[in-house]
């Protein structure tokens, strides 16, 4: 099987995507500056702070606090090393979200789509998702963004520890069944 010259694989390494979503988030950080403190929030889901995505919003966190641009974050991983000082983080240990895509929604209409979080961030990603005009993917991605997002919170169902109850005792007399050397007399009741 033969491919063309568009059958290729677009590789990147982690600076090149890092400084392309530095661009990408300065150009909505300069479109979003009339808005007023605290309208503009920034939604983030990514694997830890470690993850491009991530550190882009970090390495901007004085262009995003002079806007008045505040951002929520949910991810899947502590990290030891790094923090993601500009943001009011969640995280969840749910194993199931690792399957998600890692996503920035910057407003109605703006969202960012990248690689799977099962795959290692520092690594090539294969695959990202630029897109400024479209309000049907980002509803989608701030849909999914809130659900994740409430069910992370205090009292969310992704990271309330579980509850160890003790098993119910025994209803149940083991010295009530009958033995083949000692049965019961059995008992007469009148009505």
């Amino acid at each position: 099987m033969r491919f063309g010259p568009k059958a290729r694989m677009n590789v990147t390494t982690t600076e090149e995507k890092e400084a392309r979503l530095k661009d990408y988030i300065r150009q909505h950080i300069q479109r979003a500056a009339g808005a007023p403190a605290g309208q503009t929030v920034y939604r983030l889901l990514a694997l830890s702070a470690e993850s491009p995505v991530a550190r882009a919003l970090q390495a901007l966190a004085p262009e995003l606090e002079a806007a008045g641009i505040r951002v929520e974050s949910v991810l899947a991983r502590r990290s030891t090393s790094t923090t993601l000082e500009i943001a009011e983080c969640r995280f969840v240990t749910d194993h199931r979200l690792l399957d998600a895509h890692e996503q920035l929604v910057l407003d109605s209409t703006t969202v960012w789509i990248g690689d799977c979080m099962r795959r290692d961030p520092l690594k090539r990603d294969v695959y990202e998702l630029y897109s400024d005009t479209s309000p049907v993917t980002a509803r989608h991605a701030a849909r999914s963004f809130a659900q994740i997002w409430r069910a992370a919170g205090p009292s969310g169902s992704l990271t309330a520890a579980r509850k160890w109850t003790p098993r119910q005792p025994n209803l149940f007399d083991p010295s009530l069944i009958a033995t083949g050397e000692q049965a019961p007399v059995p008992a007469v009741l009148r009505h």
